[in-house]
């Protein structure tokens, strides 16, 4: 099955864009979507009918700010680190089987499948991390995007709708990064349980040929003997 491996598909990807492109084709699961849709609603309630002061939605968002970036820049470099450790680890061998299966949902080789769920992680992170750290820089009090927008006309109604938006999508997000880590844990626990079938798997064959190499030399000393 190895012989059937494309080596010009192992490196296809050329950037982060290409890996982005590809990562599309993994889904979120349903449970996912229902906990991100159920804070978003709650979150879009609050803004748009309950709290009716601006400031404390504003002040809401910049601190979201600051706890998401400082949570992703730090979660993101014990990602990193773990993912290293297991890509080094793993078995070359394991690598090329998996490269040559091809999984049925997206389409894709299975080890690029099991690639690609870290990298959706990874590209997730450092999105909301560039987010986070633009409303940080240029959202402040008297900050550059505000500014921009009070050169518009009705700049009090478009800043109300940015802000009520933006205080759903980060409060979301927040929860998005934690549902992520989550399913890294779980991709880092399916890759070690792969890691231990995949030598489970050449034990026993080597104890077959061993068994069949045994079996060959038995009935030569039969043989022989008649």
């Amino acid at each position: 099955m190895i012989n059937k491996i494309d080596a010009k598909e192992i490196t296809k990807e050329k950037n982060l864009w290409d890996v982005y492109l590809l990562c599309k084709r993994i889904t979120i699961s349903t449970f996912h979507i229902c906990i991100l849709l159920t804070a978003s609603i709650f979150l879009l309630t609050n803004s748009f009918f309950i709290e009716k002061d601006m400031s404390h939605l504003v002040s809401d968002i910049r601190n979201w700010a600051l706890i998401g970036f400082n949570f992703a820049v730090t979660t993101l470099c014990f990602l990193i680190a773990g993912f290293t450790i297991f890509a080094t680890l793993s078995k070359p061998e394991m690598f090329l089987q998996m490269m040559s299966i091809q999984h049925k949902k997206t389409q894709m080789p299975t080890l690029k499948y099991n690639f690609m769920a870290f990298m959706k992680v990874f590209i997730s992170f450092i999105t909301f991390t560039f987010i986070y750290l633009i409303i940080i820089l240029f959202c402040q009090k008297d900050g550059i995007i505000g500014n921009i927008i009070d050169l518009f006309p009705y700049s009090k109604s478009i800043k109300e709708l940015i802000i009520k938006f933006g205080y759903c999508v980060i409060g979301t997000s927040l929860i998005y990064l934690v549902l992520v880590v989550k399913t890294f844990i779980f991709n880092i626990y399916a890759i070690i349980m792969n890691n231990i079938r995949w030598e489970l798997y050449i034990k026993r064959k080597e104890q077959r040929l061993s068994s069949n190499k045994e079996t060959i030399n038995k009935n030569i000393d039969v043989t022989k003997m008649h």
